[in-house]
This record gives C-alpha cells, structure tokens and sequence, in this order.
C-alpha cells in the first residue's frame, strides 16, 4: 500500500502562521518606529528651538507686565502671540516624530529672565530689546537657517525653513526697538 499524503503534511501548521505573523507584525513595528524617530542633528534642533520659543514667550510676558514703553509692549505683545503660534506647531511636530520637548524655558534661560524681571524702568526696557529682541533672535534665526539646510527629516527642514522669514523679521523688529530706547 502506498501512503496517501494527506494535506496536513504540505500545509503550515496553524501555530507556524501565527509564530510568522506575529514576526513579521514585530518586524515592521520596528522598522516603523525606527524610521520615525529623527537624527540627533533634528532632535537636537527640536528641543533647542522648542527651548527659544518658551524663553521668547516667558520674557516677553514679563515685559508686558514691567513695561511702561508703548513700543516695547507692542513688541513683547507680537512675540507672545507670534512664538505661541509657532511653538504649538513645534509641539505637534515634535510629538509626530516621538520626540518630546518642553513648553517651560531651560535652567539658564529662566535665570536669564529672573535677572532681567528684576530691572525696572528704561533699565528694563534695554535689556529685554538688547538680550530678548536682539540677541535671542540673532540666535534663532541662526538655529533655524542651520536646521532649513541640514536637517535630514523633510518635515523638520520644511519647518525650520518656513518659520525663518517670521524670526528675521522679529530681529529687524527687535534691532529697531533696540535702536530707538534711550542709551
């Protein structure tokens, strides 16, 4: 008698497809994860704009409050709304590449802005144009035009060069505020 081969002999067991399903589920899970997460180059540029914008919205909220300069306020009022519109799409991009960031200012800049709330007057007034105005604004659009050019991530360099014209603009702002306050 010949052995009828019987299909269970030619079939996968269904433990072998569930053990390959499973692997290949693993698999792309990993492959998905990993090509989600950015370079350290663009993580590295999302925490540090993420760091200048906080510290452009906390400083300049303290101008709004200490200020007694129409011009100085009028700025502090644009860099709060603009840096908080930007600073929500910052926040959403960030998250979109599992990369976590804070909406509080780092220890140096909130040392920073603790010395500069403890001025009063036109003392004030130049301070916050020369080191927030001025100063932090040199520094973003430095950031910004770096990362519009090396970032590897499309999104994070369409970001970065998008925002730029908003940060060059704020620095001829901050240079003309600057410019006008009493020496």
């Amino acid at each position: 008698m010949h052995a009828i081969p019987t299909t269970r002999s030619r079939l996968p067991s269904m433990k072998s497809i569930a053990i390959g399903a499973a692997v290949a589920l693993l698999s792309s899970v990993a492959i998905t994860s990993m090509a989600a997460a950015p370079a350290a180059y663009d993580k590295t540029f999302l925490i540090k704009a993420a760091d200048s914008g906080s510290t452009e919205i906390a400083a300049s909220k303290v101008a709004q409050s200490k200020s007694s300069n129409p011009e100085v306020k009028k700025f502090a009022d644009s860099m709060v709304t603009d840096h908080t519109k930007v600073a929500e799409e910052l926040k959403q991009l960030a998250s979109s590449k599992q990369v976590d960031v804070s909406d509080q200012p780092s220890a140096p800049h909130k040392a920073q802005i603790d010395k500069l709330s403890k001025l009063e007057g036109k003392q004030f007034d130049a301070q916050y144009a020369a080191k927030i105005g001025v100063a932090a604004h040199k520094d973003a659009v430095k950031l910004f035009t770096e990362a519009s050019q090396k970032a590897t991530d499309p999104d994070i360099k369409a970001f970065a060069a998008k925002t730029l014209p908003a940060l060059q603009h704020h620095l001829d702002m901050a240079n003309s505020l600057h410019d006008s306050l009493p020496k």
